[in-house]
């Protein structure tokens, strides 16, 4: 499990900056750099979107990756000890990004 830090406040799933869902996925295929990055499990909160009373945000988080060029995946697992994903008040998921991405090719 990765420590996950969460930035994104407009997630419906983002909690005290961490994420409700124990699993999340991030896209990237081709990705060269962070901002090539999304987190494809953001759902923005808002109408329609509730967050249950019972959920709670939690630091550990499963984290599934296809920025297969980044130097913490592992058949596409993530295997960071620590990720961060920014976003501030991002609307779709495409203005989100795996901050901790680090490129092979680096």
């Amino acid at each position: 499990m990765t420590r996950l830090d969460c930035t994104v406040t407009s997630c419906m799933y983002n909690k005290e900056k961490s994420c409700c869902k124990d699993n999340i996925q991030v896209e990237g295929n081709n990705a060269k750099h962070s901002k090539d990055t999304c987190c494809s499990s953001f759902r923005e909160r808002g109408e329609g979107n509730y967050q249950s009373s019972v959920d709670y945000p939690t630091k550990e988080t499963s984290v599934s990756c296809k920025a297969e060029e980044c130097t913490f995946n592992e058949n596409c697992v993530c295997h960071a000890k620590h990720i961060g994903i920014a976003g501030g008040s991002a609307c779709e998921c495409k203005e989100t990004e795996c901050a901790t991405f680090r490129c092979k090719c680096e």
